[in-house]
C-alpha cells in the first residue's frame, strides 16, 4: 500500500493572554483528510515547543498560520524543523503575509512559500504539488502565492474568496487532531465566561466596513454559511464533545440582521443549552432590542460591543463612523436586559490628540459596562495606521520587533509615538482608565484577580502537564472525529 502524503500543520504561540484553538488550520486539516492526505496538527499554545513531534513525523509540507506577532516564532520553528529535515516545505499562510507578502518572504529565507487570503482552495491545490501528487501543472501556477523568481519574492494573481456554497462545503474541524480535553480547560477570551467546555464557531466571512486599524484576511464581501450547516455543527459539537459554550468568531455578525434573526431563532430550537457568547464583539449600531432579546433567548449572556474610540474626531479618523450616542443608548439597554456588558477602546491611533483620548475615555467611563480593555493602537503592518505611521516616522523601536505586535489588558506595550501622543501619554492614559474602571470597584476588581489566578492556573497545569507527558510515553486517547473520505 502506498504511504500517504504527510502535512504537519502548526499554531505558533501568541502570548496576548487569550486562548481559542485556531479554526484556520483545522479547516484546511479537514480539506486534507478528505484527500487522503496523512495530517497532524500542533499548536504551540498547549504543547509548547513542538519542533520534536514535527520532526519525528516527516512531513513533507509545513504549513504554519501567522499572524503578525507569531512570525518570529514561525520562523524559529521552522529553522529548528529545517536543520532537521532540510527537504520540508515551509509554507506560511494566515493575516501577516497576506498584508506584506513580499516582504515577509525577503526577509525570511527560511520560509519556502506563502498563501495569501483564504487558503482553502490554494493549500490543498499547491500540497498536491509539492508532494507529487499533481504534476499537470508548475507549482508557480497556483493562485496567491508568494514564490521567489531568481532570489526576488513574486506574488501571483490573487485567489479569489469562498462562495457560500464553498463554505458549507468546508468540512467540519476535524477537532479530534488536537487533546481537546487539554484545550477545554485552557480555552479563555475575556473576563466572563460561563461553560467549561468552550468551541469556537464561525459562521460568516467578510466585513464591508473599512476600519482603518484593521487587517482584512477574508475581504470585504459578506459571505454567509446557510443556517443547516451551522447548526449541524453546533449539534456534531455538543454530541461529539459535550461542549457547553460556543463562541462565534464572526467579524460582523450582525451584517445581515435577517440572517441574525434567523440563526438565533434556530438555535433556540436547538434547545441545547449551551452558552453563546460572541467573542469578537458587536458592531454597537447593529442590534436593537428585537435582536438582543432573541440573542437572550439563544443562550447569549455577555455582550461586546465594537465601539473602539469614545471620541468623534477619533471615530472619523479610524473611518469607523459609529454614531456613539446610539451605541451608548445600546450598551445601557443591554445592560437593562440583564446582559454583562463590555466594550474596548483604542488610544494612541495617529492624528490622535490628548484631548481626543480624554474624550473617549470619559465616553466609556460613564457607561454602565461589566469589563472594559483599553488598548494602544497597534499598528499592523499593510493597514492605513501601519501607513501612516511609516511614512511619518511614527513606530517606535519596539514596532522593529513584529515579537511586539500583541496586546493584552493591563500590559501596555506602545509601538506608535505621534507628536500629538508620546509613548508615556498612552501608558499613563490606560493606566489611568485602568484603575479608574477596575481597581476603584471592588466587584470589578475581584473579577481581575479571578481572571489572573484561572490564567496563571492554566500556565501551570500546562507545564504540569508536559512534564508528565515527557515522563510517560503513553499515548493520550483523543476523541475520533467524522469521516473525512471523499
Amino acid at each position: 500500500m502506498e504511504a500517504k502524503s504527510r502535512v504537519a500543520l502548526v499554531q505558533p504561540r501568541i502570548p496576548d493572554g487569550n486562548y481559542l484553538p485556531n479554526l484556520g488550520i483545522m479547516y484546511l486539516a479537514g480539506l486534507l483528510l478528505r484527500r487522503g492526505y496523512d495530517v497532524k496538527v500542533f499548536d504551540e499554545n498547549i504543547d509548547g515547543q513542538v519542533a520534536p513531534s514535527v520532526i519525528a513525523f516527516n512531513p513533507q509540507v509545513l504549513g504554519i498560520t501567522c499572524v503578525t506577532a507569531a512570525l518570529g516564532s514561525a520562523c524559529r520553528l521552522a529553522e529548528q524543523v529545517k536543520t532537521r529535515l532540510p527537504a520540508v516545505n515551509v509554507v506560511v499562510g494566515g493575516p501577516h503575509i497576506s498584508a506584506v507578502p513580499a516582504e515577509t518572504l525577503d526577509q525570511n529565507a527560511v520560509i519556502d512559500f506563502g498563501l495569501v487570503g483564504e487558503a482553502e482552495l490554494t493549500f490543498p491545490m499547491l500540497c498536491d504539488r509539492l508532494t507529487g501528487r499533481d504534476d499537470s501543472e508548475e507549482i508557480p501556477n497556483v493562485p496567491g502565492l508568494v514564490h521567489r523568481v531568481e532570489g526576488k519574492a513574486k506574488l501571483n494573481a490573487a485567489p479569489r474568496f469562498l462562495s457560500d456554497d464553498e463554505l458549507d462545503d468546508v468540512p467540519y474541524p476535524p477537532w479530534h487532531l488536537l487533546p481537546m480535553e487539554r484545550i477545554f480547560k485552557q480555552a479563555t477570551h475575556g473576563l466572563f465566561t460561563r461553560g467549561k467546555r468552550i468551541m469556537p464557531v464561525m459562521t460568516t466571512r467578510g466585513c464591508p466596513n473599512y476600519c482603518t486599524f484593521c487587517s482584512r484576511v477574508m475581504g470585504f464581501n459578506f459571505r454567509r454559511r446557510s443556517i443547516d450547516n451551522v447548526i449541524g455543527e453546533i449539534q456534531w459539537l455538543y454530541d461529539t464533545y459535550s461542549i457547553d459554550e460556543i463562541y462565534f468568531e464572526d467579524d460582523t455578525f450582525t451584517q445581515d440582521p435577517e440572517r441574525a434573526h434567523a440563526l438565533l431563532d434556530a438555535i433556540i430550537t436547538l434547545n441545547l443549552g449551551i452558552h453563546v457568547k460572541f467573542a469578537n464583539g458587536l458592531r454597537a449600531d447593529k442590534v436593537d432590542e428585537a435582536l438582543l432579546q432573541k440573542m437572550k433567548s439563544a443562550g447569549v449572556y455577555w455582550v461586546g460591543f465594537g465601539i473602539e474610540s469614545g471620541s468623534p474626531h477619533t471615530q472619523e479618523l479610524m473611518m469607523k463612523r459609529l454614531d456613539l450616542d446610539l451605541a451608548a443608548e445600546n450598551v445601557r439597554l443591554a445592560k437593562s436586559m440583564g446582559f454583562k456588558v463590555g466594550s474596548n477602546c483604542i488610544i494612541g491611533y495617529p492624528g490622535e490628540s490628548r484631548a481626543d483620548v480624554k474624550e473617549s475615555l470619559n465616553y466609556f467611563l460613564r457607561l454602565p459596562l461589566d469589563s472594559f480593555a483599553v488598548v494602544p493602537c497597534v499598528p499592523f503592518p499593510g493597514t492605513t495606521a501601519w501607513m501612516e505611521c511609516d511614512k511619518n516616522g511614527w513606530l517606535t523601536e519596539r514596532a522593529s520587533d513584529y515579537d511586539n505586535f500583541w496586546f493584552e489588558i493591563f500590559k501596555v506595550n506602545p509601538l506608535i509615538e505621534t507628536p500629538q501622543l508620546s509613548a508615556g501619554d498612552l501608558m499613563r492614559g490606560i493606566r489611568e482608565a485602568y484603575i479608574r474602571f477596575y481597581f476603584l470597584n471592588p466587584k470589578r476588581s475581584a473579577l481581575v484577580a479571578r481572571m489572573m489566578l484561572k490564567k496563571t492556573w492554566n500556565r501551570w497545569s500546562s507545564v504540569k502537564w508536559l512534564r508528565a507527558l515527557r515522563a510517560n510515553s503513553s499515548v493520550i486517547p483523543r476523541v475520533e472525529g467524522p469521516d473525512y473520505a471523499c
